[in-house]
């Protein structure tokens, strides 16, 4: 899965008076996915307006790129996206990269639509832990399953 890091920030409303916060609130939130999913995930942000080349960094279970200078997240997906086609999911909300990555094959899906995948695998997760032998509010507040609140 490619998501476009700043576009699903901003479509999920999060707080972007601090970048750095929101950015962390968002890959919190996607590692944990992750973990719940095992689905491989890779977070693309703009670093177009930063001079210097594109940086690659593993954040727990996810692989976060910044883009390179004068390269937007949108290019970066689309030429990751031509590489492996059919192989890659993208969340974006931004229409032109949604037709480009149609025309190559992948399957788009919406900041909201992730937000509900995300809500899906917790609910499911937390159904496990209740069947499980371990037990107790304690267990699931000490778990932290929310990076923020997905009920909105």
């Amino acid at each position: 899965m490619l998501i476009d890091g700043y576009n699903v920030i901003h479509a999920w409303g999060l707080d972007t008076s601090s970048l750095e916060n929101a950015r962390e609130k968002l890959l919190h939130t996607l590692d944990n996915y992750a973990g719940y999913t095992g689905e491989d995930i890779t977070v693309v942000f703009d670093g177009y307006n930063k001079k210097g080349p594109a940086t690659e960094i593993q954040y727990g279970m996810l692989t976060v790129i910044y883009t390179a200078y004068g390269v937007t997240a949108d290019i970066h997906i689309q030429r990751l996206v031509k590489i492996g086609g059919k192989s890659f999911k993208v969340v974006t909300a931004d229409y032109l990269e949604q037709l480009s990555v149609f025309g190559s094959g992948a399957i788009r899906i919406t900041p909201e639509e992730l937000k509900q995948l995300i809500r899906s695998a917790r609910e499911k997760y937390i159904a496990l832990l209740d069947r499980s032998s371990l037990k107790g509010a304690d267990l699931k507040k000490r778990l932290a399953l929310d990076a923020f609140d997905l009920t909105e």
